[in-house]
């Protein structure tokens, strides 16, 4: 049985960052609510501490000095590794509230550590398996951190960010799979298209060639009997990708030229 160790009412203890910032912070209201079930029935789950810093319990240890109780803890083996920690740490806060995007940024912002750490990482994946959604979610997930590392920080405490919908409206969202779309459209909005140099990626996939494709439909030039040329033009402006529905949140996924 493990014996909880109980620091005197006003103490804290310091946070190890990295370990317990795998998981957001509450929100405003899930605070307040913690701090008002602290007040009323004190802290019911022990925090965890390893090496002397908690991984676990930052928002605990928050509501017991607001509500003015002592803190109870416990401390893991220091023979431990950081990755068995982390995993610890991933593992009790899965089962919590988080939504689906919450626990994807999670993942990647785990995995994005350890490669600047230089730990070795598992395959996607099987990080996506092990966190319970699909592996093309945690890759359009790590693109967007990639891309737009300024969304990754509302994304993870269960904020949304603008982006601009199919038909041009600027919208709030926290979906992973529209906020990759939205990237992916921008980037491919910004390409200029060289017809002295056709590629396909340059000249088909991207929304300048699709333009283009349908500027050739008008063009004086292709008689009206060559309608072979106006059918490939016409299949050519409207070139789209294969797509599918993601099984765990049941978004479409886009697969833009991935």
């Amino acid at each position: 049985m493990i014996e909880f160790k109980r620091l005197p009412i006003g103490e804290s203890l310091p946070i190890y960052d990295e370990l317990a910032g795998l998981v957001p912070m509450a929100s405003e209201d899930e605070q307040i609510a913690l701090n008002e079930d602290i007040n009323r029935n004190g802290l019911r789950e022990p925090i965890v501490l390893w090496k002397g810093k908690i991984v676990d319990g930052r928002c605990r240890q928050k509501a017991c000095l607001l509500m003015n109780k002592p803190i109870d803890y416990k401390e893991l083996d220091d023979e431990l590794s950081y990755d068995e920690v982390a995993s610890f740490v991933k593992s009790v806060n899965t089962r919590r509230n988080l939504t689906i995007t919450q626990k994807v940024i999670s993942a990647v912002r785990k995995y994005i550590a350890d490669k600047e750490r230089g730990i070795k990482t598992e395959k996607q994946a099987n990080i996506a398996r092990q966190w319970g959604f699909s592996d093309r979610l945690f890759r359009n997930a790590k693109y967007i951190a990639e891309k737009r590392p300024e969304y990754i920080e509302p994304l993870f405490n269960g904020k949304s960010v603008k982006i601009e919908n199919s038909k041009g409206l600027v919208i709030s969202s926290t979906k992973i799979t529209a906020i990759y779309a939205y990237i992916k459209k921008q980037e491919e909005m910004a390409i200029e298209i060289d017809i002295h140099a056709w590629d396909e990626d340059s000249a088909i996939k991207t929304i300048a060639g699709k333009e283009w494709y349908y500027a050739q439909l008008k063009n004086d030039n292709i008689k009206d009997t060559d309608i072979l040329i106006k059918m490939k033009y016409a299949e050519l402006a409207n070139y789209k990708f294969h797509s599918s529905v993601d099984s765990t949140t049941g978004e479409v996924e886009d697969h833009t030229l991935e």
